[in-house]
């Protein structure tokens, strides 16, 4: 959760550390260390062995402790800033140690977003069901470490994630750790830089010497030591998005001096771009959109904060809720989207909060009917919470509190004010308000409750002019806004602040509107909006109507409001905005309002429709399809698979499943041709904000010339995370599979490639063989059944192994393979090179006569461990033959079939001994021959030899 600033407050004093510099060798002790920082910890005995006088050694050792005692002091003032978080409902004297209370963030590498198109909530709505993608997991301490495939540590990183998913409290343990010694260790320096504070140094200009200089005065000739570059400093600036500051990377003048002056935007610019301190590092935080502000040129790592999965949400509610996690847990699990929101760690914090206030009114049986099941009634219980708590911190005591309805009552001004104040900032888009802006709306903080808002720019420093402040999550602000738009209407102040226009606004004079046409108001607003800002505020909106958040906000409105047909118009005007030709995640947007207003007619009839499988044969409406996915989303089914086949769908409405069907993990289509408009649903689902889909399978199918290029430029998008391809029984032509084999080539995320069933003539093969020996190819699995390969094919395969290192399965089965054949790609096998692991030849025409080459293979290769000979015509002479490589001490084979080849109890004796002998193999299956009682019992005596591993045996 990204919380408020920490208290500082006097940390243990840590082990000293001893920093040694110095351009010449320095010994300590006897050791001798490079010229550059050395963390040494207790005392230490140095003796500089150089050519210099005596009293440049003394200068020297001097120099030693002052850093070292400059970077203990340093570290000191850093861990008594982040060691203790606050949140608005802990107790006077209170503290909460962010070591015992931090629960793990998942972080990943890798850009998997593009600029959002909707609401940010939609996206934590959409993660929750995403299970862990292609990218890279990374932990926070390995921010600034070499991953495998670099040579050295990035300078410059950029970690994006979404309001309160943990940003700032991700920085915040990362400080703590580097202070205590536990991690980073690689800087010697660390300076933090929130953007809301650097919003409110004066318009001057300053140096970066001079910045060090201001946030941490206790560090002096600051000029010297940035200047060194043995000194590894780490500059973190956190809240890119918070930032008033406009930074142009194309026109800003470029300095490289550390000492000179120059606006904020500019130093910051230059401090990316390398220009200035080229050698220290760069950390910088921020939400999507604004983290486009740096351009990808100049970016050496990008890290994303996913939030909790949902162990971690489990976690955090056992560390939050001591005592009493068990019962909050379990009446959370039972709402699923309220446990779907928990992704994000801000609204864990709302939600514990809400529960451990009401499991202090009721009781154990009653709190089920007392928890929320909408997010608006989240809300309104959130605000009720607050501002009780508000009062307990004013010293009213519980015998002195107002039933809740009067309190309410007494904060209407207040509550209306900062409503106001989020309505018009959220019309804006504005996030950040300073003091004036609180002012020019009447808003005081002290009237209401801090809780709300976080002051978000430190206090009592002669550097900053003002103050600013924000919501504590960009959703209370929206529900403040709704909240504001209904109670203006039901007290009829400004019956519709949402009217536009002079006509509607007069007619508004005339006739006062209802309720449902605020909402209507709203409705048409959200459903076209191209970024999806007004989402969630229209959800509040929708959801204050409804009779149980009325009841929980009685005393806020002067009069009483109808809630039952304003819901039931809102909800039918809904209905008919779903026919009309808006975006996707609007349309899904639009379903979480209609869940809001308790109206599930239409998706319990896709509920029921799914059950039966009617969805199969049946017409959908257009609505409907928007409820497949909302359906879909809001399940508790397992999301593995996406049968495109399983609805009866129409190309032009098919696009309405995106938003749901790019959070499946396996998309299928079977039997259907691939239409143009298909192939558009496929190429954007492919390439989609957040796609989780990895697996493709396209069988039994025709795919044109033009699709198949289409899908392969989809597939080398860098956004694309496809992992298996599956084209069993599709026909293509030549030309699809040159377009096919350069994917193959490039896209080193394509690791599993099903083409069985396809027939494949010899260039097409040729084309295959090429691409795996491409250095680029990470090929793991390739899938060639029943595809009638023939010698010259077997010889292109061939050649293709022989350069490849990636393959490790190669599934050669139904083809009609003869020795010969099988000869040609056993020479390659037997190389010491190849690393295929596991061969399938089963179902082929395999004689006695290649085993002596397949043997070879098992006594020269030790990387292969499965070997599938089912349905051949090995005979007992091609089993006695491989029975001599088995015993051989250099096979590694795990596991053998020989199931089918026409076997009798006269191998079985040879086949023993070579079990016997080979303490490798686990897996023997000899089923489907004529081995006789005689030949179990002798194959049986393997149970008795201690020297065998087998586990199975058939």
């Amino acid at each position: 959760m990204e919380h408020e600033s920490p208290n500082p407050s006097s940390p243990p004093y840590s082990e000293p550390q001893t920093l040694i510099r110095s351009q010449q060798t320095v010994q300590t002790g006897s050791t001798a260390v490079c010229p550059t920082f050395q963390n040494i910890k207790g005392p230490v005995n140095v003796t500089v062995q150089t050519a210099s006088s005596h009293s440049e050694s003394r200068q020297m050792l001097r120099d030693v402790v002052d850093i070292a005692g400059v970077i203990d002091n340093h570290k000191k003032v850093l861990r008594a800033k982040v060691q203790y978080i606050t949140e608005y409902t802990s107790k006077p004297g209170e503290k909460i140690l962010i070591m015992e209370n931090f629960t793990n963030l998942w972080i990943t590498e890798g850009d998997c977003n593009s600029i959002p198109q909707r609401h940010e909530v939609m996206d934590i709505e959409a993660m929750s069901r995403q299970e862990k993608s292609g990218a890279r997991s990374i932990d926070y301490t390995e921010i600034f470490l070499c991953s495998q495939h670099e040579s050295r540590p990035p300078r410059i990183t950029l970690t994006k994630g979404l309001a309160g998913i943990g940003k700032t409290i991700c920085v915040y343990k990362f400080v703590y750790d580097w202070s205590s010694g536990s991690a980073a260790l690689d800087f010697d320096f660390l300076f933090m830089f929130p953007f809301r504070e650097l919003n409110l140094l004066p318009e001057s200009k300053l140096s970066v010497c001079q910045l060090v200089q201001r946030y941490y005065p206790h560090i002096e000739d600051t000029a010297t030591l940035l200047k060194d570059p043995n000194i590894k400093c780490l500059f973190i600036f956190d809240g890119l998005d918070e930032s008033r500051l406009c930074l142009d990377f194309n026109k800003s003048p470029e300095y490289a001096d550390i000492e000179h002056a120059m606006k904020p935007r500019v130093l910051l610019v230059n401090l990316i771009k390398g220009n200035v301190l080229s050698h220290a590092s760069v950390w910088i935080t921020a939400r999507p959109a604004a983290a486009r502000q740096i351009p990808a040129a100049y970016i050496d790592r990008l890290t994303e904060i996913q939030g909790f999965r949902d162990e971690e949400k489990v976690e955090y509610f056992r560390k939050k809720c001591k005592g009493k996690a068990d019962m909050i847990l379990s009446n959370v699990m039972r709402q699923p989207s309220l446990f779907t929101m928990c992704y994000v760690p801000a609204f864990c914090w709302i939600l514990a909060t809400i529960l451990q206030h009401a499991m202090k009114s009721y009781s154990e049986t009653e709190i089920h009917q007392h928890t929320p099941r909408t997010i608006t009634e989240v809300y309104s219980n959130f605000l009720i919470v607050m501002i009780m708590y508000h009062q307990d911190k004013q010293s009213h005591g519980i015998t002195e509190r107002e039933k809740i309805s009067d309190l309410l009552q007494a904060k209407r001004p207040v509550i209306l004010s900062l409503g106001r104040l989020a309505f018009h900032c959220l019309k804006g888009q504005k996030l950040v308000f300073c003091q004036k802006d609180l002012e020019s709306f009447r808003v005081d903080l002290s009237l209401l409750c801090d809780g709300f808002c976080k002051e978000i720019l430190l206090q009592d420093e002669p550097i900053f002019q003002h103050k600013a402040y924000a919501f504590i999550h960009l959703t209370l602000q929206e529900y403040f806004a709704a909240l504001y738009v209904f109670l203006q209407h039901h007290m009829g102040q400004h019956p519709n602040p949402l009217a536009k226009g002079l006509m509607t606004k007069v007619r508004g004079l005339f006739s006062r509107p209802s309720f449902s046409d605020v909402c209507r108001s709203a409705c048409k607003k959200a459903a076209w909006s191209q970024s999806g800002h007004l989402d969630m505020f229209l959800r509040f909106l929708c959801g204050l109507s409804t009779e149980k958040n009325l009841q929980l906000l009685q005393g806020l409105s002067s009069q009483e409001a109808s809630s039952g047909e304003d819901a039931i118009r809102t909800a039918a005007y809904i209905k008919r905005t779903l026919h009309r030709d808006i975006a996707p995640e609007r349309c899904l947007n639009l379903f979480y309002c209609l869940n809001e207003l308790n109206d599930g007619c239409i998706a319990d009839k896709l509920k029921e429709s799914l059950r039966e499988g009617a969805l199969a044969t049946r017409d959908l409406e257009s609505d409907e399809y928007s409820a497949i996915a909302f359906v879909l989303q809001t399940s508790n089914s397992d999301m593995q698979e996406f049968n495109i086949a399983d609805y009866n769908v129409s190309d032009e409405l098919l696009w309405r499943l995106l938003p749901v069907a790019k959070l499946f993990r396996t998309v299928k289509l079977v039997q259907k041709d691939v239409t143009k408009h298909l192939v558009n649903f496929l190429e954007a689902l492919l390439i989609l904000s957040k796609s989780q889909v990895q697996e493709l399978c396209l069988e039994n199918t025709e795919v044109s010339d033009v699709a198949m290029k289409q899908l392969c430029v989809a597939m080398k998008n860098s956004y694309c995370r496809l992992q298996s391809l599956s084209l069993s029984g599709t026909y293509f032509t030549q030309r699809s599979w040159e377009e096919l084999t350069t994917v193959i080539k490039k896209k080193q995320t394509i690791l599993n490639l099903d083409l069985s069933y396809t027939f494949p003539d010899h260039s097409a093969i040729s084309l295959l063989a090429a691409a795996l020996k491409d250095s680029e190819c990470r090929l793991q699995t390739l899938k060639l059944i029943s595809n009638d390969l023939n010698f010259h094919c077997c010889e292109e395969l061939a050649s293709g192994l022989s350069k490849n290192q990636s393959l490790v399965e190669l599934n050669l089965s139904h083809n009609q393979l003869k020795d010969l054949e099988v000869t040609v790609l056993c020479n390659v096998l037997k190389e010491p090179e190849c690393k295929l692991q596991i061969l399938h030849l089963h179902h082929n025409q395999i004689s006695s006569n290649c085993c002596q080459a397949l043997g070879s293979v098992l006594t020269q290769n030790q990387a292969l461990t499965q070997l599938n000979l089912t349905h051949n015509k090995l005979g007992n002479a091609g089993v006695k033959i491989l029975c001599s490589a088995l015993k051989n001490k250099v096979c590694k084979l795990q596991k053998l079939s020989l199931k089918h080849n026409n076997l009798t109890y006269n191998c079985c004796e040879e086949l023993a001994f070579a079990v016997k002998d080979n303490s490798e193999l686990l897996d023997l299956d000899i089923s489907a021959n004529k081995v006789t009682d005689t030949g179990v019992r002798l194959l049986c005596q393997i149970s008795t030899n201690h020297s065998s591993k087998m586990q199975c045996f058939r």
